[in-house]
């Protein structure tokens, strides 16, 4: 089964975390892919959707993803990830509020809200 998917519309890449990553070198690879397509010069929004999400990463799988959320904040203009739950969503808001980067990084449980945040009220999502 693979662990995620991903589509782009217009300027935002929308990737779809299926399963968690299991190994730091499963979560390198598909940090290094979550990279690649937000450094191409069409993207610079990124929807990172993690309903499907209800484990807590490994330590070790939670820093690659920390490592990478760090770049996509220098590196995109708009990044809204879609949390499972409130509790969650609530907590990366408050980080994201303490950096100082609210106004470009939020959490949602609303999806059509995410999707209006980055600017694709009609995409289709899987």
């Amino acid at each position: 089964m693979k662990k995620y998917d991903y589509k782009v519309e217009g300027d935002v890449f929308y990737f779809n975390y299926l399963e968690m990553a299991s190994t730091v070198e499963e979560a390198q690879e598909q940090a290094n892919f979550v990279r690649s397509q937000l450094s191409k010069p069409a993207i610079s929004k990124f929807l990172n959707d993690n309903r499907n999400i209800t484990a807590v990463a490994a330590p070790e799988v939670g820093a690659v993803w920390g490592e990478l959320m760090g770049w996509v904040s220098t590196n995109v203009e708009k990044n809204a990830t879609i949390a499972p739950n409130t509790s969650l969503k609530m907590q990366l808001n408050r980080l994201s509020k303490t950096a100082g980067t609210y106004e470009s990084v939020r959490a949602f449980t609303d999806v059509q809200q995410a999707l209006e945040f980055v600017g694709v009220p009609s995409l289709e999502l899987s």
